[in-house]
C-alpha cells in the first residue's frame, strides 16, 4: 500500500507479541505478516475466525478468499478502515 499503511502495521505489530497463535495466523493470512498483525490488533482471539467470515466491507467476500486471489490490498484497506 503506502507509508501510512506501513506505519499503521508497525503499531499493530507492537501488540502481536500477545498473540497465542502467531504462526497459524500468519499462515492463514497467506504469509502476509502485516495483515496478520492488523487482524490480531483489531480482532484478537477472533482473528482466525474473521478470516473465513463474509465481510460486508469486502462486498460479502471472505478475507481468506481475497488473500487467495492475490487481493491482499482489499483486506488491508478493510482492516485499516476499522475503528480502533
Amino acid at each position: 500500500m503506502d507509508l501510512r499503511w506501513t506505519a499503521f502495521a508497525a503499531i499493530c505489530h507492537e501488540e502481536f507479541h500477545r498473540c497465542a497463535f502467531p504462526a497459524e495466523l500468519v499462515a492463514a493470512c497467506g504469509g502476509h505478516e502485516d495483515i496478520a498483525w492488523a487482524t490480531y490488533f483489531h480482532l484478537r482471539g477472533d482473528a482466525l475466525a474473521w478470516l473465513s467470515r463474509e465481510v460486508p466491507a469486502l462486498d460479502g467476500d471472505t478475507p481468506e478468499s481475497l488473500l487467495g486471489a492475490d487481493q491482499a490490498d482489499a483486506v488491508r484497506h478493510c482492516l485499516w478502515s476499522m475503528p480502533c
